[in-house]
């Protein structure tokens, strides 16, 4: 074989391999990018709970909005907790502090955004709270931590700290926030 045909082949062989390894390359590469753009498909379960979800989040921003309304409307200077619910102290009283332990009476009134009352310790009697096992209103927990004995508060409490989507079955109707006037009667 001659020089010119030995440097042909040698040159054809090189085309080819560099040839094979630009379309190699280039097909892995498109297969990379068509993953990437491809939507991730999910399941219905999965599609379900998302949906679920955003449901869920307008209804609480629309709550929370209630809420807000509310207290601008009665002049009210609540502050609002992380945990969601908002509390103004009226006076602060001197006795017991109320820690996760606390077996507590309470004097209140329960009423609804729409003013509609609910509770009333005067006509219902007090009310105790066990706080290593309350799990009804966890709000009111969220509400009375750390306060004494004597003191009177203001509270609001969203839904889902309450008793959220189903109600009591009795007097409060589903997906309602409660408005709590409170004195701390007793702490043990």
């Amino acid at each position: 074989m001659g020089s010119k045909s030995y440097t042909f082949l040698l040159f054809l062989l090189m085309f080819i391999a560099v040839g094979c390894n630009d379309s190699h390359n280039n097909h892995y590469a498109l297969v990379l990018r068509e993953q990437r753009e491809k939507p991730i498909e999910k399941s219905k379960q999965e599609q379900v709970d998302q949906a679920l979800l955003k449901a869920n989040q307008v209804i609480n921003e629309k709550e929370l909005q209630q809420i807000k309304g509310y207290i601008e409307r009665r002049k009210w200077g609540m502050k609002k907790l992380n945990t969601g619910v908002f509390v103004e102290q009226l006076s602060k009283g001197k006795g017991k502090t109320i820690n996760s332990n606390s077996i507590v009476s309470i004097d209140c009134k329960i009423e609804l955004l729409d003013g509609k009352k609910v509770y009333d310790s005067k006509i219902d009697g007090l009310k105790q709270i066990n706080f290593g096992k309350e799990q009804s209103v966890i709000g009111l927990i969220y509400a009375l931590n750390n306060m004494n004995e004597g003191t009177k508060l203001r509270a609001i409490i969203p839904s889902f700290l309450a008793y959220g989507l189903n109600g009591d079955g009795d007097r409060i109707p589903k997906r309602s926030s409660l408005v709590y006037e409170i004195e701390i009667k007793e702490v043990k």
